[in-house]
């Protein structure tokens, strides 16, 4: 009876230890698999992705303060589609700098909306090729939708790419004046995006990081065993825009980033890393502020003025001096790291 009870506990270990082993196995497996997958480059699959623009439909939606919105649907012979809004200045026929804009998850193409005075600018402003729940998603709803949401990462430069496309194909856009700027969430597309498409003259990040792992693992509010596999898997999943493996292909083009050294969403070293990975020249504004939203008057007040006599400072707009015939004189040296504190 005692050998018995022997056996079957010796067959339990060994059951056990197989279970065991076997998990590992799965586990050091999809690590592999997912550090391998984290490492690629994807910039030929972005284009790849893109395909040729075969239809583009534009619906004029109203006109606001001599300026005209417009509703624009982009579709490619590979599927993909692009839902955005054009704002064009009014008036006069003529070539103009046109920026594509990427901004937050929920303001998507609405934010030319907050976005008062074009400057002489063509705006183009996308939404997220996705459908999803976009707010206060549970853990089940999170993990239903990963699928649609790697998609959605996955096709988000394809639709920067086919939004150049379309500018491009309008007379009354400067082909070497298209401009990315990237706000927030879109922050995060801006060098996978200008790495894949050389078309873009210079791009701007503002509130962005890199390191999505670490910036994932910061965000969750869960114990460090859990908020580390976590972070990891969400890395992988969004590793084809990784922003640190791209910003430094963005030179020589140049390229401006603002970050608020209060913000709460993004930790400084995140901000910090991709700073220091990307190349000349690039100019870095740290405000003494936090993630400062498009909707609020901080916004409007600091970062689209700074923004903008950024992009006069490059030759990559006009200065109403210059819009009205008076020339102002440039510096045409490199534009070095500065401060600015709010």
């Amino acid at each position: 009876m005692i050998r018995m009870a022997g056996n079957k506990a010796k067959l339990r270990l060994r059951r056990f230890l197989t279970v065991l082993v076997c998990i590992c196995i799965l586990v050091a497996a999809a690590y592999v698999t997912g550090e391998w997958y984290r490492r690629r480059d994807y910039r030929d699959r972005f284009g790849a992705m893109r395909g040729t623009l075969t239809h583009a439909e534009g619906a004029v939606e109203r006109l606001h303060k001599g300026d005209l919105f417009q509703s624009v649907y982009l579709r490619s012979d590979r599927g993909i589609t692009v839902s955005a809004s054009l704002k064009v200045p009014a008036g006069e026929e003529r070539r103009y700098p046109a920026l594509v804009i990427l901004e937050g998850l929920v303001t998507g193409r609405q934010v030319l909306d907050y976005l008062e005075d074009t400057n002489g600018i063509i705006l183009l402003a996308l939404d997220y090729p996705y459908g999803g729940k976009k707010k206060k998603l549970s853990a089940l709803e999170f993990t239903g939708s990963l699928p649609r949401i790697h998609r959605a990462v996955l096709e988000t430069v394809p639709s920067v790419m086919l939004g150049i496309d379309y500018l491009l194909s309008r007379d009354d856009v400067m082909p070497d004046r298209i401009i990315l700027v990237g706000g927030s969430l879109g922050a995060i597309f801006v060098p996978a995006a200008m790495a894949a498409d050389g078309r873009i003259a210079a791009g701007a990040i503002l509130f962005g990081a890199g390191d999505i792992e670490r910036l994932v693992r910061s965000d969750l509010d869960l114990p460090s065993l859990v908020a580390a596999p976590a972070g990891w898997a969400c890395a992988v999943l969004t590793s084809s825009i990784e922003p640190l493996k791209y910003v430094a292909d963005i030179s020589p083009r140049p390229l401006f980033m603002m970050n608020g050294s209060a913000d709460p969403r993004i930790p400084e070293r995140c901000s910090r890393i991709i700073h220091e990975t990307a190349q000349e020249p690039k100019t870095v504004v740290w405000l003494d502020a936090g993630h400062l939203d498009v909707r609020s008057r901080e916004f409007h007040e600091i970062v689209i003025r700074e923004l903008l006599e950024w992009l006069i400072s490059r030759g990559l707009i006009e200065s109403d001096q210059e819009r009205d015939g008076t020339q102002q004189e440039r510096d045409p040296g490199m534009i070095t790291t500065v401060l600015k504190i709010r």
